[in-house]
């Protein structure tokens, strides 16, 4: 996930540029508890062995920090007191100088949030239910020195060689969500992780939710985007908005509905027959061409023309469909392209989003761990100025929950240095539109396209913005590459159920700079 939802960790405005910003405390608690001895897992293998006393690893994976390689390694995730559940982490040094963490782990997300996690601390840990499309973050624990029932990281570094213990507690999910996915800054996640009952020992310097006071957890919805040319699907935990493109609705300059638009709108109309709401808006919108004294009542005579076919569409008794027009008041992408100006001319309907009646099956491989070398893919980029940089697919597998994770390797196979930490977010230049809320510095903009479908499927996000992909745009992230260097980097889904066949496409200079086709889930 992305270090801020603008341009900085915790973004006071887009003016913050490519910085990332700093917060100073004082009255600092001590952090989690640190080893320098020799990394428990030296090797790619999560059965390597646990030092005495301590828990052997569940799954390892990749962290990509600066300051120089480390793994982690995930211990437990089990039920807890006070309806909770505690994950434990030993994050390794596998290089040769410090780790300096302070600010690594925590949540992303806008400076005027005044929910946003402790910064100093492991705040950012993320415990996702896809199934329900909501991601858990560490309790807040406002009257305590440190604000999160999570590890504090300021002036705790993880020496060469050694490394520290990592706790955080998370509001439980539903007792019938079973499995989660865990997503560390910084690292690729754990995906699909059974939820136990196992005892967790508590680290030495660990909240114990029952004796200090809790605050409002803080539990956000997850939303996924689906675009393609003549429709784009946006979904959050409740609802659902379908973007429909007047260029397939209407001739030009005008309201009435074309052969293909009444193929669409069944479509539509089907979805809301499964949706529980009474109540649908259909919202009519123009690009910035001409004038709103045209502009403006066309768009009103569209979603009228919309809203009265899907009545007569709709079986369902007893929905409401309210129309509005907005001109081009309200755009969703620059007016300054023209896949921008063909994003803004569009057609919204809105409802509550209908339940899958089944979970879809989840692939036949399995999750990504660290050491693992398969490629099922490969792919290079067409700007010169990427010239040696190497995509290479290592992982796409999808869970029980339908979430669908890529783990992917950035390779320098050329004879420069190459900085990437804003090349691969989704930009209006490359894109048509910017990601809303504004972000940089993540892996966003890798998107996977489904030939068969003709649409694209965006790296989810959450609803306070941030990506749930790879950090790459900020300080601690690493984001320079020198030749024969390589990052692992991640993105997560959730595409159909019946995609097949999809394509990685990784900006550079354009939105699909590098291309790696074929690929199927697992």
């Amino acid at each position: 996930m992305n270090r801020g939802t603008g341009a900085g960790r915790r973004i006071t405005g887009l003016a913050a540029g490519l910085t990332a910003g700093a917060l100073i405390l004082t009255g600092c608690s001590d952090g989690g508890e640190a080893s320098s001895g020799k990394s428990p897992s030296a090797s790619a293998s999560v059965a390597a062995t646990a030092p005495p006393g301590e828990l052997k690893a569940i799954a390892s994976v990749p962290m990509e920090h600066e300051d120089g390689p480390a793994h982690v390694e995930l211990l437990v995730l089990s039920r807890t007191a006070a309806n909770t559940v505690t994950a434990r982490f030993r994050i390794v040094n596998d290089g040769k100088n410090p780790i300096k963490l302070s600010t690594s782990l925590s949540e992303m997300g806008h400076s005027l949030d005044p929910n946003l996690g402790d910064a100093l601390a492991a705040s950012g840990i993320g415990l996702v239910d896809a199934r329900n499309d909501k991601v858990y973050f560490p309790l807040p624990t406002p009257d305590e020195d440190n604000k999160c029932a999570c590890t504090w990281l300021h002036n705790n570094p993880v020496p060469a060689g050694g490394y520290i213990n990592v706790y955080a507690t998370f509001p439980s999910p539903p007792a019938d969500v079973q499995r989660a996915t865990v997503m560390v800054p910084l690292a690729v996640p754990f995906q699909d992780v059974p939820i136990t009952d196992a005892p967790v020992e508590p680290l030495k310097t660990q909240v114990d939710p029952t004796k200090v006071k809790l605050g409002k957890p803080r539990i956000l919805a997850l939303r996924n985007l689906t675009e393609g040319t003549d429709q784009s699907v946006a979904d959050d935990a409740q609802d659902r908005s379908v973007l429909l493109s007047t260029d397939t609705l209407f001739a030009v300059d005008k309201a009435d509905l074309t052969p293909r638009a009444d193929q669409l709108l069944r479509q539509v109309a089907a979805q809301i027959d499964a949706s529980d709401d009474d109540t649908v808006t259909v919202d009519g919108h123009a690009d910035s061409t001409g004038n709103d004294a045209i502009n403006q009542p066309l768009s009103e005579r569209r979603a009228k023309a919309v809203a009265d076919r899907l009545k007569s569409l709709v079986t369902r008794q007893g929905v409401t469909y309210r129309s509005a027009g907005h001109g081009s008041k309200e755009p969703v992408a620059t007016n300054d392209t023209e896949e921008g100006r063909r994003k803004n001319r569009r057609v919204t309907v809105a409802f509550t989003r209908p339940r899958p009646s089944a979970p879809p099956a989840a692939g036949g491989g399995r999750a990504y761990q660290r050491g693992q070398s398969a490629t099922l893919g490969t792919g290079t980029f067409q700007s010169a100025s990427a010239a040696g940089l190497k995509v290479e697919v290592n992982g796409l597998h999808r869970d029980s929950s339908g979430l669908v994770v890529m783990v992917w390797t950035l390779r320098n196979t050329g004879q420069q240095k190459q900085d990437f930490g804003q090349k691969l977010e989704r930009t209006a230049a490359n894109h048509g539109s910017n990601p809303r809320p504004m972000r940089l510095g993540t892996t966003g903009g890798a998107l996977l396209f489904d030939k068969a479908a003709q649409v694209r499927y965006n790296p989810l996000s959450v609803e306070t913005g941030p990506c749930v992909c790879s950090v790459v745009g900020f300080s601690e992230a690493r984001h320079i590459l020198g030749p024969g260097e390589s990052v692992v980097l991640w993105d997560a889904y959730k595409p159909a159920p019946n995609a097949a066949n999809l394509e990685l496409q990784v900006p550079w200079e354009r939105g699909a700079d590098g291309v790696v086709p074929g690929l199927t889930i697992g």
